[in-house]
């Protein structure tokens, strides 16, 4: 139900007061059912405690009841023990007889101080042995405690720092106001010395200027080549025969290099068959490169031809091999298998024309720009220029003034503050005039950089525990909670590796109860760990699974427990979510009780964060363990959970339901109850009213079977 009884039921109390005072006369004539009856008075609580930290124990006495006292957690008699693990209020009633029960007592309310477990970070989760690292603790405004998985805890501080011999695993505990939380969720920082990577290659023997792949395996650091690039594979295209080698470093760590790994570059050894001149042909002032190229060239290469300002194949590729100066230029011939050919020198004259046309009007310049990276928050832009025609050089410009690191056609530019608050960089790549005063003009290239478009991205989660169930195994008594997560994508963009993680340790183990089974299912997107027991180091649930926007997926998770041994019955836990964004960061939302990952509609599910309680019925005989009765519904027709359900009645047996307000009054009568009752009132109206709904808030009912059993206890109505 969207709430948790026990928890909430003081909250409505003013409105069922508004209520009884609007219906009073009404109401005048409703006592109990005996004629005899005089109204005891309200019991008088007192506690040992007002404040406590989880787990431990306080005693509450109630006095002033002739008869018997009834707990709202469903104790009975004058003085109980409560072990509560979240700030809980506790009242009670006085019962002379059955029908004849007091007001409700004013609450008692015990505050759980126990802070929030830690938020535990390393500098690194690798590190060589006796390299230091740093691990910090958030989310505590106490003491910070540490232990490692020797067992040592003597450790206290926000930030831990320290070298490690081995891998250890980190876990940490608030303390604040004299309570201490439960253990933060363990880290792991390994210590290990790298290893010599192996080094393979995709193939051993290429044509000049085609591209191979390296990998390097056996690394669990960062993979280090010997031309000074890093990456465990890479994509390279040598021109001639070279050697790769790697090491693995881990922090200061440094590995032996790997064995070499070789890579033959080979060419044609021919020499293509072309024209080792060309001149110009008038008017033009410039001459064509492909004139080179006759028809018997290819001769049985079948060949294609490249022009290049230098003989190796590295040097800058002709612009425009159509229309080029007096100078000397190189074509290399290519095969359709990629390998190139020796290159041959190609000697350009210009002869001088009459009426000639200028070399920048048969081949203009040319000027193209492109973004070749953006990271907008650490304000880098990095671009590239493209030259055409008679162009040879250009200069960068920009609307933000912002500065330019690096120049040439691969520029790099450091955003300034006005581009920042714009918004976007203009950038500008200009030629200039080849001719000066001549007919020729230079060119220029305009790029509009924008700031990416960066949607906040969140993920919601709910959590919602079905109705305990009794169920027996062997000669034991055990008790079944389903519950229901919803995981939400409330964002703008797509969301990836979605993970929960669920610590049933921590809810229930710490209180005393034993996990017997785990069982979880999940809809198809979500993909369950089938290693997940809940306790220990297999806390996830979820180990991957994707959300669209505005997409939801619910898991189901059913925990099998033995409380016969738990120091209370009442437990309380969350839920985490986490998943990648399209931003490639981390979104993170802990669990809110009931349904609805966002219940208040702000768009932040991460204000909403509430544990889910559930509070148990003390273990009763073996005669009363076959009835099982709910401790609320919420009759709001939504098809969950509308109408109080008893479970596991015995065959042929009839009851009797009766439900009292808190000031003792009346309000459902059914001497031969069906699991009908929908929360509206039978009792203290006029018999020509139409059926009035309950307000929300905690009533007390006396259920009598026909085999002669009576059950008295608290229920929570809630829609």
């Amino acid at each position: 139900m969207r709430k948790q009884l026990l928890n909430k039921f003081i909250g409505n109390y003013g409105y069922v007061l508004v209520w009884l005072l609007a219906t009073s006369p009404l109401m005048a004539g409703v006592r109990p059912v005996a004629d005899t009856c005089q109204s005891p008075a309200p019991p008088i609580i007192n506690g040992s405690a007002k404040a406590i930290c989880r787990n431990e124990a306080v005693v509450l006495t109630a006095t002033g009841c002739t008869g018997t006292v009834v707990w709202s957690n469903g104790e009975v008699g004058s003085t109980i023990t409560v072990h509560p693990q979240q700030t809980t209020k506790y009242t009670a009633i006085c019962r002379a007889q059955p029908g004849c029960i007091s007001c409700f007592a004013d609450v008692w309310k015990v505050t759980v101080n126990t802070p929030n477990a830690p938020v535990v970070t390393a500098s690194a989760k690798l590190s060589c042995p006796n390299e230091a690292v740093t691990l910090t603790a958030a989310n505590c405004a106490g003491t910070v405690r540490w232990t490692n998985s020797a067992g040592v805890n003597e450790i206290v501080g926000a930030n831990w720092t320290g070298k490690l011999e081995a891998t250890t695993t980190f876990q940490a505990t608030c303390e604040q106001n004299n309570c201490i939380s439960n253990p933060s969720i363990a880290i792991a920082v390994q210590a290990v010395l790298p290893t010599k990577p192996i080094v393979t290659v995709s193939k051993h023997e290429i044509c000049a200027g085609q591209t191979l792949q390296l990998t390097a395996s056996s690394c669990i650091g960062t993979v280090r080549w010997s031309d000074g690039t890093e990456g465990s594979t890479r994509s390279v295209t040598p021109t001639q025969t070279v050697t790769y080698k790697a090491v693995c470093q881990i922090g200061s760590c440094q590995s032996d290099s790997s064995d070499a790994a070789s890579v033959v570059v080979r060419s044609l050894g021919q020499t293509p068959n072309v024209l080792t001149t060309v001149t110009n042909g008038c008017p033009f002032q410039t001459g064509d490169l492909s004139k080179a190229v006759t028809s018997n060239s290819n001769g049985t290469l079948n060949a294609h031809y490249t022009f290049r300002a230098g003989p190796s194949l590295d040097s800058p590729q002709v612009q425009s091999p159509g229309a080029v100066l007096a100078g000397t230029y190189y074509v290399f011939g290519r095969d359709d298998k990629g390998c190139y050919t020796n290159p041959v020198a190609i000697t350009v004259t210009i002869n001088s024309c009459p009426n000639a046309i200028a070399p920048c009007l048969s081949n203009p310049a040319t000027v193209a720009v492109r973004l070749d990276s953006l990271d907008w928050s650490k304000g880098i832009v990095r671009l590239k220029g493209q030259l055409g025609g008679s162009a040879t050089q250009a200069d960068w410009q920009s609307s933000g003034r912002g500065l330019f690191t690096d120049t040439g056609l691969k520029a790099r530019y450091m955003l300034s503050e006005t581009d920042r608050q714009r918004g976007e960089a203009v950038f500008t790549l200009t030629t200039p005039d080849p001719d000066g005063n001549g007919p020729c003009i230079g060119a220029s290239s305009q790029l509009v950089v924008q700031a990416p478009v960066l949607s906040r991205e969140v993920i919601g989660l709910s959590k919602k525990v079905n109705e305990p169930v009794w169920v027996s195994e062997g000669n034991n008594k055990l008790v079944e909670l389903t519950y229901q997560l919803g995981v939400v994508n409330l964002g703008k963009h797509a969301l990836t590796s979605v993970q929960l993680s669920d610590n049933l340790g921590a809810a229930f183990s710490i209180a005393g109860a034993q996990v017997r089974n785990v069982t979880c299912r999940a809809d198809s997107n979500l993909t369950i760990n089938p290693a997940y027991t809940g306790r220990g180091a297999d806390t996830t649930l979820l180990l991957t699974g994707n959300l669209t926007v505005g997409g939801r997926s619910q898991v189901w998770l059913t925990v099998r427990l033995d409380v016969s041994q738990a120091n209370t019955l009442t437990f309380s836990n969350k839920a985490q979510a986490q998943a990648i964004d399209v931003n490639g960061s981390l979104c993170r939302d802990r669990s809110t009780n009931g349904i609805d990952a966002d219940p208040d509609q702000n768009g932040d599910p991460a204000d909403n964060e509430e544990p889910t309680l559930v509070t148990l019925h003390s273990l009763r005989p073996e005669t009363a363990e076959t009835v099982f009765i709910p401790e609320g519904f919420s009759p709001n027709n939504d098809g969950v959970n509308d109408r109080f359900i008893i479970q596991q009645l015995p065959a042929n047996i009839t009851v009797q339901l009766e439900v009292y307000n808190r000031w003792g009054h009346l309000v459902y009568r059914n001497n031969e109850y069906k699991n009908d009752w929908d929360g509206t009132s039978n009792q203290g109206m006029k018999a020509t009213d139409a059926k009035q709904g309950l307000p929300d808030g905690t009533y007390y009912y006396q259920i009598r079977l026909s085999d002669g059993r009576e059950f008295v206890r608290f229920l929570t109505l809630a829609r």
